[in-house]
């Protein structure tokens, strides 16, 4: 008991452990705030992916007819609740004069994909509504084509708020705007390269913004329906498709129906489509986060290393700690004399330290914990705070993807780094407390 005690009350009657304490909450805090923004960026990428393109995204080498047996099929497995298929082209679309921009269309069946994707939060209008969004074509114009419009491609956001001008982007809604597409045609030449390509332009009547946080995503994006789009591009029959987006049954990961998926996709591909064993072989398919594995990996990597940095620059915590207990230790050996005096062990006057750089490790590394979660969890007020006082934009979305910093607090590397302040505010009492248990009363009260 006598140790608990001594150890508090030097805790509370030296003001120099204030600076150990404040060291130790400090690097916890660094370390911590690192970690936490770099998982939450990793975390919100993958969860992008997978709100855009479902769990598992099935890209064959190429096109494929009777594509919606295919979704049947994959549809009538236990281990996958929905699947939606895309076609996909690259085209222009025309708001007005001058107003011409890249885009990457694609059809989709907008009952399946409501099922496999979270495409209706993102919907600026029928995302707000209780059922599932629809294509609604225009009455008095049935060539008109309806689409949903990605928010960037007529609309920048604020280069100081990061935020869009919303009644402009509103007024978009119901207004018609140009698609050209390029398509193949027959020719009875091949000298030319470029004969057999022709283009087609097509009226599209905006039913919806497609509004995702994600500046990538939202700034290229038209969704139109897919058997309109085949028909655009001259396909026969049945509407083809060049990519199927998947969604996992209740109970079933990922990963563990990749190997489903491709099971049904041989089969199809071979008794169906009469495709070869080496041209189904080239088709991909992956988890949608595996998809973002190589561009997360780097970030890891990224994190790995600045988390090396500064623990390196946290070993003088352990340094610190050292230095004002060996400074305690020599102006307290009186005290450890007439405890070693009175009866106490070696193992006592060790311990009084030890117990001492606990607790300075328990209380530095609280208050890191709680430094770091505050400012995490505040992070973008803070960013908004520095813009307007400053005019220092920080964080841009069309820089680092996304309109607003993640702001998740990991709780799995913050009780790594707890531990591992304690740990060191240990250790670096292990020194002080050795040189006190070698105390020898004798010679010091001798002359006291």
């Amino acid at each position: 008991m006598l140790k608990f005690f001594l150890a508090l009350r030097y805790l509370k009657k030296k003001r120099i452990v204030l600076l150990s304490i404040i060291s130790v909450a400090l690097s916890t805090a660094l370390l911590v705030t690192v970690a936490s923004l770099f998982t939450a960026f990793i975390d919100a990428v993958e969860s992008s992916a997978s709100d855009y393109m479902g769990d598992i995204v099935l890209e064959p080498p190429a096109e494929f007819a009777l594509s919606d047996e295919l979704v049947a099929k994959l549809c009538a497995a236990k281990e996958i609740s929905a699947a939606s298929m895309v076609l996909s082209t690259n085209g222009l679309v025309h708001f007005g004069p001058g107003n011409v921009k890249a885009a990457t269309i694609w059809g989709i069946d907008i009952a399946e994909r409501y099922k496999v994707t979270g495409m209706a939060n993102s919907l600026l209008k029928q995302g707000k509504l209780p059922f599932a969004p629809k294509f609604t074509t225009d009455a008095n114009n049935a060539e008109t084509i309806p689409a949903f419009v990605s928010i960037g491609l007529f609309a920048e956001p604020d280069t100081k708020t990061d935020e869009y001008d919303m009644p402009f982007v509103e007024s978009f809604i119901g207004q018609n705007a140009v698609i050209t597409v390029g398509m193949a045609q027959q020719v009875g030449r091949d000298d030319n390269p470029f004969a057999g390509l022709k283009s087609r332009s097509v009226r599209i009547n905006i039913n919806d913004v497609v509004f995702t946080s994600v500046y990538d995503l939202d700034k290229r994006f038209i969704f139109v329906p897919i058997d309109r789009l085949s028909d655009i591009l001259g396909k026969k029959g049945r509407a083809p498709a060049n990519v199927v987006h998947i969604k996992c049954a209740k109970g079933f990961t990922p990963d563990q129906t990749v190997d489903v998926v491709k099971q049904i996709w041989s089969e199809f591909a071979a008794g169906v489509l009469n495709w070869p064993a080496f041209y189904i072989s080239q088709t991909d398919i992956m988890t949608s986060v595996a998809k973002q594995s190589q561009y997360t990996a780097e970030l890891r990597k990224q994190m790995g290393v600045l988390l090396v940095i500064f623990g390196i620059i946290s070993v003088g915590v352990i340094v610190l700690v050292f230095c004002i207990f060996y400074m305690i230790v020599t102006s307290k050996r009186k005290d450890l004399a007439i405890i070693k005096s009175i009866g106490g062990s070696s193992v006592t006057s060790a311990s009084i330290f030890l117990f001492f750089g606990l607790f300075i490790g328990l209380i530095g590394a609280c208050g890191g914990l709680a430094i770091g979660y505050v400012f995490i969890r505040n992070i973008n007020i803070l960013e908004h705070w520095i813009g307007t006082v400053f005019g220092l934009k920080l964080w841009s979305s069309s820089i680092y993807m996304f309109d607003r910093i993640p702001s998740s607090f990991d709780w799995y590397w913050a009780w790594w780094f707890f531990a591992a302040a304690v740990t060191a505010s240990v250790l670096g009492a292990l020194a002080p407390a050795i040189a006190a248990a070698r105390t020898r009363p004798a010679e010091i009260l001798r002359y006291e």
